[in-house]
C-alpha cells in the first residue's frame, strides 16, 4: 500500500516538474522576448553645425570652358596683368577678364568659365589654369572665343577634393560618385562627420 501511495506522489511529483518546466520554458521565452525588444536601436538626435559644402560637378561639366560676358567680382583670388589686361581668378569658377588700358576707367571684357579654378599664369598667349584635378592651357589670342589647347588630366589628383583646404571646421564628407568637388559654401550641415 505504500508503495501504490509512494507511486502516485511520485506521479504528481513528476506531473508537477513537467508543468513546473513547461511554465519556466514559456517564462524564459517571454523574458528574452521582452528583454529583446527593450533593446531598440536609438537614433541618434539630428544636430545641425554650420560648416563647409561640396558643390559636385560631373566631369563633362568641368570640361566646359567658355568665355561669357562679364560677371560681377564676388571671391576674388589671384590677379595676373598681361597687355594692359587684368585676369583676375573668381574663386571656383573662372577668371575675370579686365581691359586696364585707361587706369581710371576699367572695362569689364569677358568672363573665362573654368569650374573649379583657383591659380591661373600666364606665358605668351596661354592661360595656364587648374580646373579641378586637371590641369590646362587655354588660347587666349581671342577673349571673347577662348579654346582649351591642352589637358593634363589628374595634374592635382583628387587629394585636394576631399576636404575645404581653405578652411578649418566641420564639412560634409565627399563622396566622390556624386561627381568632382569644383567648389565649398557653407551651409547648415546634419550630424556632420568629418572635421578638420
Amino acid at each position: 500500500m505504500e508503495s501504490i501511495v509512494q507511486t502516485r506522489m511520485n506521479l504528481k511529483l513528476t506531473k508537477m516538474q513537467k508543468i513546473l518546466n513547461i511554465f519556466l520554458y514559456f517564462f524564459c521565452i517571454n523574458c528574452c522576448l521582452l528583454f529583446l525588444s527593450a533593446c531598440k536601436e536609438e537614433s541618434e538626435p539630428i544636430v545641425f553645425q554650420e560648416g563647409w559644402q561640396p558643390v559636385y560637378k560631373s566631369y563633362e561639366e568641368l570640361k566646359d570652358i567658355h568665355a561669357s560676358s562679364p560677371k560681377v567680382l564676388r571671391t576674388p583670388g589671384k590677379i595676373y596683368y598681361k597687355d594692359s589686361y587684368l585676369f583676375i581668378n573668381e574663386r571656383f569658377e573662372g577668371v575675370h577678364v579686365i581691359n586696364n588700358e585707361d587706369p581710371e576707367n576699367p572695362i569689364k571684357e569677358s568672363f573665362i568659365n573654368i569650374p573649379g579654378n583657383l591659380d591661373i599664369a600666364i606665358k605668351g598667349n596661354i592661360l595656364y589654369a587648374d580646373n579641378g584635378p586637371d590641369l590646362i592651357a587655354i588660347d587666349i589670342n581671342d577673349l571673347s572665343n577662348v579654346e582649351v589647347v591642352a589637358r593634363t588630366i589628374d595634374a592635382y589628383g583628387t587629394y585636394n577634393q576631399l576636404y575645404p583646404a581653405f578652411a578649418e571646421g566641420f564639412f560634409e564628407c565627399v563622396d566622390t560618385t556624386k561627381g568632382i568637388v569644383v567648389n565649398w559654401i557653407r551651409a547648415e550641415l546634419p550630424n556632420p562627420q568629418c572635421q578638420r
